[in-house]
């Protein structure tokens, strides 16, 4: 499998502390899958491999020092909306739908 890299940029509510930077970056720059990470303000920027680490379990790295990463909530609903389509696409197929075709 070819390197596949991602990039993104978590914000963090909390301020952070350079103590707690320097734990982060000890626990993160051992962690599989984690290419690269920096702390710039309030701002977290991580290279990772998402076929080795996902972005949920980064999440969850970061809350085990107390940091809450801000959701885009725009990306969210998106998400979602786009997971339902999938979703109602396994369940139903991509045809019409038997109840469309009764006044035809």
């Amino acid at each position: 499998m070819e390197n596949y890299l991602k990039y993104k940029r978590f914000e963090i509510r909390e301020s952070i502390t350079d103590e707690k930077i320097n734990e982060l970056l000890l626990k993160f720059n051992s962690t599989q899958g984690i290419d690269k990470i920096s702390c710039v303000r309030q701002s977290i920027y991580v290279i990772y491999n998402p076929y080795e680490i996902s972005e949920k379990e980064i999440v969850n790295g970061l809350s085990t020092f107390g940091l809450s990463v801000k959701m885009d909530k725009k990306k969210s609903i998106k998400n979602r909306l786009k997971k339902m389509a999938e979703e109602n696409k396994e369940d139903f197929g991509s045809k019409r739908l038997g109840c469309c075709d009764l006044n035809n």
